[in-house]
């Protein structure tokens, strides 16, 4: 009897972690579901799909689209374009990206070795067209690498990871990555819900090749800024959230003699201890009497 309930009660445990297990957002890279056709958490992230790698495995949010040059390829976040492989792409690297499988550097390499060749003979014989040609073949793939840069993370919460664009944070729609909040780097969401809103905790700072803009936040005039206390000299961030109390202007709330702003918030909107500063003459200030 006791061996009984014992398996019952495990039974039972079993089924209420897997019940929270499925209810948890899905991210790229996410099992989704198993093998057996279990779901393991909710809608995979806007332009993935629940898919298997192979038809032994289970299945994992991807890519709809094949990734790219340069492109973060590790853990089950999709599949390298045709002639690319998923690897280090230098002794130093931290993170697996799609690169060439090898075939197609080496090729590249005794090309220009033949090129090069052939122009110091045409040279010997004629004049400079001959070296003009070469430097335009050798110049030209440098190019092309330098523009498929892929927009990553390179710190945060998430790094190595793709930006998502479009996402919506806290009401407000992002194409770029943004300093929105306050942060001194730009960063991007990594995961949105099916309504393309980011999803708290899924964010990176991001990396030279990302497209940038100036802070989002739009309640707050550009001119608004700290002249004095803890954090002087800085942007007012609005709206901030402090003890439990929304502000879209400067506020003399806690008692203090000068309107003051916060100057960084969390990602839920609320004011960050130590970042505050008094407001200038320029700032709007919510009335004394509410």
């Amino acid at each position: 009897m006791g061996i009984a309930n014992m398996s019952s009660s495990c039974n039972i445990i079993f089924l209420v972690l897997l019940g929270i297990s499925a209810g948890q957002d899905c991210g790229i890279g996410s099992k989704c579901r198993t093998l057996g056709g279990t779901t393991t958490c909710n809608t995979c992230p806007a332009g993935t799909v629940c898919i298997q790698e192979t038809t032994v495995s289970d299945l994992y949010c991807q890519y709809t689209s094949c990734l790219p040059q340069g492109m973060f390829c590790e853990g089950h976040v999709g599949t390298c374009c045709s002639g690319l492989k998923c690897g280090a792409a230098t002794v130093d690297a931290t993170v697996m990206t799609c690169n060439g499988d090898g075939t197609a550097t080496t090729a590249a390499a005794a090309t220009t070795a033949a090129a090069t060749t052939a122009a110091a003979t045409t040279a010997a014989a004629t004049t400079t067209p001959a070296i003009i040609i070469v430097t335009e073949a050798t110049t030209a793939p440098a190019v092309a690498t330098t523009a498929s840069a892929p927009c990553l993370t390179e710190g945060g919460a998430k790094v190595g990871l793709p930006c998502v664009f479009p996402f919506t944070n806290k009401g407000v729609t992002y194409t770029t990555c943004t300093t929105s909040g306050g942060f001194d780097k730009p960063w991007c969401s990594t995961a949105t819900d099916m309504f393309g809103n980011h999803v708290y905790g899924n964010y990176g700072d991001c990396n030279a090749a990302c497209p940038t803009e100036q802070d989002a936040t739009t309640a707050a005039p550009a001119a608004c800024s700290t002249t004095s206390g803890a954090d002087a000299g800085k942007r007012c961030v609005f709206p901030f959230t402090h003890k439990g109390v929304v502000h879209t202007a400067c506020t003399y709330a806690g008692g203090f003699s000068k309107p003051w702003c916060s100057t960084r918030v969390d990602y839920w909107g609320r004011h960050m201890e130590g970042y505050w500063g008094d407001c200038g003459s320029t700032c709007k200030v919510e009335s004394l009497w509410g």
